[in-house]
């Protein structure tokens, strides 16, 4: 188990993206945590810059809502929910407000390098 952790701040727009293990198993589980005044969406995208035969560039890469909870979505209060399905990417997506938000994503069984 290793959680990953990323800040997003008071100004609107993305966070730093978490990359995830596809080697890993599924559920992850995630968290927000939420202080003062702000709204954020938790996002994943399939999509990879790493890629080493057809790479998307980050610019472009498809993010998506489809695993998230609607309560994870223009949120502005804590969550904790699982996702089925492990994606390559995640960050939050911040709307305007005043406070911060902090996602932990832990998966299981990971492969360490």
């Amino acid at each position: 188990m290793r959680p990953i952790t990323v800040t997003g701040g008071p100004a609107a727009g993305p966070s730093s993206m978490i990359r995830l293990d596809e080697w890993a198993d599924a559920p992850v589980a995630v968290q927000v945590s939420v202080q003062g005044a702000v709204a954020y969406t938790v996002q994943h995208s399939f999509d990879d810059p790493n890629d080493l035969i057809n790479p998307v560039p980050v610019a472009n890469m498809f993010w998506d809502v489809g695993l998230v909870p609607l309560a994870a979505q223009g949120a502005a209060l804590p969550i904790t929910f699982a996702m089925a399905t492990a994606p390559l990417w995640m960050r939050l997506l911040m709307g305007a407000g005043t406070g911060t938000a902090r996602m932990t994503v832990t998966q299981y069984n990971v492969v360490e390098g």
